[in-house]
């Protein structure tokens, strides 16, 4: 087990666990000498960093003191040190400046680090009546204004949802229809349980050493500032996070990944657990005046492609619209998010020639011909006969899995009459349906 000094050394490094950090703080509470002794390690700390960044030292002290009085008092305990190298009158001159910072400072650190978390949860909006809360043996209905306690369980059914606020402090947990939240001890920051269902999270800066966390049968979330969405069924959790970053801790083996803003991690059983990128859309791009044919080399070897399409934007699924045109091109490019892990097969659909390319993982670089379309009305998945062959509308099947993502890219060419194009895929015990935009993101051309 570690000892003090590292557990300061690995606070200040952002290395702490959140067991570790409960240690620390039972042991700066322990004694008001540790809070000094961490306080000293926090000066030092930064010290150490101001000097090898700036890579000079100062040795003359009158001159240090007098340039650190311009300097915000950045660094106190130094102030201090060379003040009490001078003589006595001129140290009287300079010394109620530092030392009146230097005493707000630790006060300050004082009110920051062991300071009461600010509020108490309240129901501050109630919507829909089938709402309950277990308090104990009790059970009492829901109302606006109520304040939650230690080990209150709010039940939200299927019509109601809910808004807990914390007084001044301005965090909010927006809670959706068919949430179960115990409220645990909040003593070392808010700890909650999110049994089923999902929140909505805008968490104000949380002082150090009491982040907010909120455990599920799956995972923990560790906050101390952030916009996060978190949601839980009977063998998944999903964070998304909106703004910030959220450590994110896995139950069944304590692994653990930091997500950060424009990300989301999933922890479940055979999944792999990192921070993807969020889904929700795939990039579209397509170009116009291609001379000759419907043949898809006329696209790949037309001197535009593939840097200097004629348009890019975004569609919401693995699925353009029908539209009539002439000489065009069109590529659906991103990556797909498997949410288990297992065999899929895909299809491809479309007016004219397509080709769909998958890589065995995120690296364009990789990517292989799984399937082709010779052209046919749109989602006609089986214009040709069913195989396994590459030259076929459909895909072997093709092992992925979850918690990771694949470069998908498809490719089609219109030499005259309609375009679409589309992708369709079977997940484990599922039917067959063209990808959802919640299982792709799209590829960031350079």
């Amino acid at each position: 087990m570690k000892d003090a000094p590292l557990l300061i050394e690995d606070y200040l490094d952002g290395d702490l666990t959140s067991d570790e950090e409960e240690r620390l703080a039972d042991w700066l509470a322990a004694d008001p000498d540790h809070v000094r002794q961490f306080v000293r390690a926090t000066h030092l700390h930064r010290q150490i960093r101001e000097t090898m960044l700036a890579r000079r030292f100062q040795t003359d002290a009158p001159a240090t003191v007098e340039n650190a009085e311009r300097e915000s008092l950045a660094s106190p305990v130094r102030v201090l040190t060379q003040l009490f190298a001078l003589p006595l009158a001129p140290r009287m001159r300079r010394a109620w400046l530092p030392l009146t910072a230097c005493v707000a400072i630790i006060v300050g650190l004082g009110v920051w680090f062991f300071g009461p978390t600010m509020g108490e949860p309240v129901l501050a909006e109630l919507k829909g009546m089938d709402a309950s809360i277990e308090r104990g043996t009790e059970f009492i209905p829901a109302a606006n204004g109520m304040v939650l306690q230690p080990a209150d369980l709010l039940r939200l059914g299927t019509n109601a949802s809910a808004t807990i606020a914390f007084g001044a402090e301005k965090t909010r947990l927006e809670l959706a229809a068919g949430t179960d939240l115990k409220f645990l001890n909040w003593q070392r920051g808010k700890h909650f349980e999110l049994q089923a269902g999902r929140i909505e999270a805008s968490v104000a800066r949380q002082r150090p050493f009491k982040p907010m966390l909120v455990r599920t049968p799956q995972a923990e979330a560790r906050v101390l500032g952030t916009e996060f969405e978190l949601a839980t069924t009977n063998n998944t959790t999903r964070l998304e996070v909106a703004e910030g970053k959220v450590r994110f801790t896995r139950a069944i083996d304590a692994t653990r990944v930091d997500v950060p803003a424009g990300y989301y991690a999933d922890a479940a059983a055979r999944t792999e657990l990192s921070a993807l990128p969020k889904t929700g859309n795939i990039l579209r791009e397509f170009w116009t005046g291609i001379p000759r044919g419907g043949g898809i080399n006329d696209l790949l070897y037309h001197p535009p492609y593939p840097s200097r399409p004629a348009a890019r934007d975004f569609v919401e699924s693995f699925e353009t619209d029908e539209v009539q045109t002439n000489n065009f091109g069109c590529r659906l490019i991103g990556y797909v998010h498997p949410p288990v892990t297992g065999e899929y097969t895909f299809w491809i659909a479309a007016a004219a020639n397509a080709i769909l390319w998958l890589s065995p993982d995120e690296n364009p670089a990789g990517k292989v011909r799984i399937a082709s379309a010779p052209g046919g009305l749109p989602r006609q998945w089986d214009a040709r006969p069913q195989g396994v062959s590459v030259g076929s509308p459909q895909s072997p099947p093709v092992t992925l899995v979850a918690g990771r993502r694949y470069f998908i890219q498809a490719v089609q060419k219109t030499g005259r009459g309609s375009s679409h194009l589309a992708v369709a895929w079977q997940r484990p015990g599922s039917e067959r349906e063209v990808v959802p935009g919640e299982f792709l993101s799209p590829f960031k051309p350079k």
